[in-house]
């Protein structure tokens, strides 16, 4: 259990860094205004997209992780 929680604790600091990389993209955009044939937004936005999702599924992998955990605890108390 304990890797679980590792796996999924690192996993989502991984997928955190990546949401900050694409909103960080997203910011600069914002202030260089490049030309318009240099603005890709869809390739933002699913890197967003895919972040957010990441977060999500380790976040409920933890949950799940440290609810097992207590579930064993208890048993054994």
């Amino acid at each position: 259990m304990i890797s679980a929680v590792s796996v999924s604790s690192g996993g989502l600091a991984v997928a955190a860094q990546r949401y900050g990389t694409a909103t960080e993209g997203v910011a600069t955009l914002g202030t260089s205004l490049p030309s318009p044939v240099q603005v890709d937004l869809s390739a933002t936005a699913v890197q967003l997209i895919e972040s957010k999702a990441d977060v999500s599924l380790n976040t409920a992998m933890l949950r799940s992780s440290l609810d097992a955990e207590k579930r064993v605890l208890d048993i054994l108390v």
